[in-house]
């Protein structure tokens, strides 16, 4: 296969990517491990199409999810083409915007007409095409793109003005005109996200001595009860007060509600109420009437509400009908947090639906017979939301990111001469990042494609970490079910990664049951092993990192090839105000917004058993539960990958940080082969012994010169020989007094981290750097003498040690 002669120069390939890149078969996963030069495997098979095969561009279609993987791989085609080296140094200027960089990559496209026939888009870009040339037949084709966010996508030049956002608290607006949905509505934000009812114990009465409950008036009250009885009151436009103290011969108490329109005090009785016959008899006493409720009939609402209705009715001159106008600003201008929370569950119910095979009217029989009122309730809420925002949309020619594939889809399966246009056009379909389809997207694929449509996929199970945004890993486990006559070829070289970081990963996602097994291997072999700190107190960790980042910047690594991982962004938000003013450009970034990034040295944050560490399988809220189940164990494989693809954006130095007594099950999961232990000494030769400090002779304790090398002994050190050389030298250092004051906030903040900053140097210190410059890295160094890895070289130097 080496020898195959071919136009497109595919030496630089290994055996299996060539392989890849020479198949004729007509469904291909190519299984691209980490590392594995996957985008370059596939750049190589559009030249060799092009080239040896002389396919015209016109009928290749490559396929991405992200805007910035397809404009790298137009970027890596047209450097391929470029003979003369410019557009590979344009692109890799620093400063050159991303609007230079587009214009520019444009023009060059023209340059290469071959290139400007492919086509290389986004799914959602190539649907969008797809729309605006025959949707005609669907929908409006001169529809304008609703987003989430006006700056997030990549059609800015046909964006409608209104956000997704924006248009649903729009329509709920507009249903809140409706007063029993108001209500509901408020009802449902003030239980689940001001008072978070759903947290506390199901009892029958549960009433504490705080005031946990929000009535729909904005009163504090104590029970679930008494919250019905002021929600009742407002419904009806009838003022009360709550609690009102009342003052009966020189003693006060509290009836639960005062109505002044009928002079009527009203008493709730439950099982958790003090006896009320004292407050009963103090009531005669006054003159007041009370009137008294049950807590046995609130278990039937409807019941409670005619008892409520019979006691009050008849009392009140008002007609309870004649309800007062309620507008949706005056309900939520308190609550304008907590409504657009609502509002993002409402959108993200909304993509689930589109994105599942589950019919709505399945989704909404299952949630209206849910045992949990809170599901019951939102859905009640939803769904009239979500129909009146589709309404909107359809009104205004308006399309989401879903939208475009959901027409698109619709497009070609109603009209066949349309899809056989599209089938015959793209006889070649690349798909980067296969692992990250969703039902959609694979349907729109089988759409695109006949018997005789080459469709060659790269991807990797062990990177799908997009479960929670609708991916579904099954469509690339089980390829060969889904695509009759399919083969699988696995890249297995990793060419990013040191033969320990490559070991290491792949030991670790080996836990996960659903994964298509592989075996890769690093080409990088040797290289350090993975080091792991254990912090004991709060803020260690920090110190180490910032440690360690100075030692790897001394050491001529560029601040910006260095990555600090984290799976939340609570977890790194102290280590990014520390390092905010260090003036080094370290790079931080959340697991998931780091794929498909690599760099010399990585931290991976977080890795402790705690609240909020990692993994942390959280299994879906039971809303989003009724369109489709989560398991545990499929969201903790899932966490697994995004561990795998933090592991694997580290080239050669990798740090996983923990907390001693509470390490993730993730760090025990990597074999201690791949790990870097400090090895103790062990000298037993004498409980005490002196040590030259220029060859480390062993000296007895009235030397004066050493009988070895005729060094003078300017000081005897007396070493612990039971002790390893580290702890000798930790306690030597401890015992060091300080001279320089922490007199200004400079020192006080430098010795925050160093603990010896700004401290003149020993002669203990200049001796036992003497001694073992040669045993430790710069790094232990700054650590044991605790002063900073510059002080530590700049003393070196002075003392001409070689």
């Amino acid at each position: 296969m080496k020898n195959l002669s071919t136009k497109t120069d595919l030496s630089t390939l290994n055996d299996k990517q060539r392989a890849a890149v020479l198949s004729e078969c007509n469904r291909l996963l190519v299984l691209a491990g980490a590392g594995s030069g996957k985008t370059k495997t596939l750049l190589h098979k559009i030249n060799y199409l092009v080239d040896d095969k002389l396919v015209d561009a016109k009928n290749i279609l490559a396929v991405t999810f992200t805007k910035n993987a397809s404009n790298e791989m137009l970027d890596r085609l047209i450097v391929s083409a470029d003979k003369t080296g410019y557009y590979e140094k344009f692109i890799n200027t620093k400063g050159v915007s991303v609007a230079e960089k587009n214009k520019e990559r444009q023009s060059f496209l023209k340059k290469f007409p071959w290139l400007d026939k492919l086509t290389v888009k986004t799914i959602h870009s190539l649907c969008y095409q797809i729309i605006k040339t025959d949707g005609v037949h669907v929908y409006d084709n001169k529809f304008k793109i609703v987003a989430d966010h006006k700056s997030s996508n990549e059609f800015l030049g046909n964006t409608a003005e209104e956000t997704v956002g924006e248009i649903i608290e729009k329509v709920t607006i507009n249903l809140s005109s409706n007063k029993p949905f108001l209500l509901k509505l408020k009802r449902y934000i003030l239980d689940y996200f001001v008072d978070f009812i759903h947290h506390y114990k199901e009892q029958e009465e549960f009433r504490p001595e705080s005031k946990l409950f929000t009535t729909l008036k904005g009163d504090k009250v104590r029970s679930k009860s008494e919250q019905f009885i002021a929600d009742w009151f407002y419904r009806n436009s009838i003022d009360y007060i709550y609690e009102r103290q009342v003052r009966v011969e020189g003693k006060t108490f509290h009836p639960d509600f005062f109505i002044p329109q009928a002079n009527v005090y009203l008493e709730h009785i439950s099982n958790k109420s003090h006896p009320s016959f004292w407050k009963e008899g103090q009531m005669k006493i006054a003159g007041n009437t009370c009137i008294k409720t049950y807590d046995d009939a609130t278990h039937n609402s409807a019941i409670f509400n005619k008892i409520l209705d019979r006691v009050i009715k008849g009392k009140i001159s008002d007609d309870l009908s004649s309800a007062t106008v309620l507008h949706y600003d005056e309900e939520f201008s308190k609550f304008r947090k907590e409504i657009r929370k609502f509002f993002r569950e409402v959108n993200e119910v909304r993509n689930k639906i589109v994105n599942s095979e589950k019919p709505i009217e399945q989704i909404i029989n299952e949630a209206s017979e849910s045992d949990f009122e809170r599901v019951r309730m939102f859905y009640e809420l939803a769904i009239p939301i979500i129909n009146e925002f589709s309404d909107y949309c359809t009104n205004k020619s308006y399309l989401d990111f879903d939208g475009l594939l959901t027409k698109s889809i619709q497009l070609l399966e109603e009209f066949p001469n349309i899809r056989e246009r599209y089938q015959d056009r793209y006889k070649y379909i690349l798909v980067d990042e296969f692992q990250d389809v969703n039902n959609l997207q694979v349907k729109l694929l089988d759409l695109l494609t006949k018997t005789s449509t080459q469709l060659f996929c790269v991807g990797d199970d062990w990177q799908s970490i997009y479960g929670f945004r609708g991916s579904e890993i099954g469509y690339i486990v089980n390829f060969k079910e889904h695509f009759e006559d399919s083969e699988l070829l696995t890249l297995n070289l990793n060419y990013r990664s040191t033969d320990p970081i490559v070991c290491a990963s792949t030991e670790a996602i080996k836990k996960n049951k659903f994964q298509i097994p592989k075996e890769i291997k690093a080409v990088k072999q040797g290289g350090q092993k993975i080091k792991i700190f254990y912090e004991e107190q709060e803020g260690q960790s920090n110190a180490f990192i910032w440690e360690a980042i100075e030692t790897h910047i001394a050491e001529g690594i560029n601040s910006e090839d260095i990555l600090v991982l984290y799976r939340r962004t609570a977890m790194a938000s102290d280590l990014i105000k520390a390092l905010k003013n260090s003036g080094h450009k370290v790079q931080f970034r959340t697991i998931h917004s780091a794929k498909g990034l690599e760099a010399k040295v990585v931290f991976i944050l977080g890795l402790h058993s705690n609240k909020g560490g990692f993994p942390d399988p959280w299994l879906q809220d039971k809303i989003y539960q009724v369109i489709k189940p989560t398991d545990y164990d499929d969201l903790l494989e899932e966490e697994r990958r995004l561990f795998y693809v933090a592991l694997t954006r580290a080239k050669d130095h990798l740090y996983l940080i923990s907390k001693k007594g509470a390490v993730s099950d993730f760090i025990r999961d990597i074999p201690d082969e791949y790990i870097f232990f400090n090895q103790p000494e062990n000298n037993n030769d004498s409980n005490k012994m002196v040590l030259c400090v220029n060859c480390e002779s062993k000296l007895e304790d009235h030397y004066k010169f050493c009988p070895t090398c005729g060094n003078t002994v300017v000081e005897e050190v007396e070493i612990d020989a039971d002790l390893t050389a580290k702890q000798k030298i930790e306690e030597i250092i401890r015992d060091l007094p300080f001279s320089a004051a922490n007199d200004n906030k400079q020192k006080k903040e430098a010795r925050i981290k160093y603990k010896r900053a700004y401290e003149p140097w020993a002669q203990e210190e200049d001796n036992i750097l003497k001694s073992y410059f040669q045993s430790f890295s710069f790094e232990e160094l700054s650590d044991l003498f605790g002063r900073t890895y510059n002080s530590i070289k700049s003393r070196i130097e002075h003392l001409k040690i070689k």
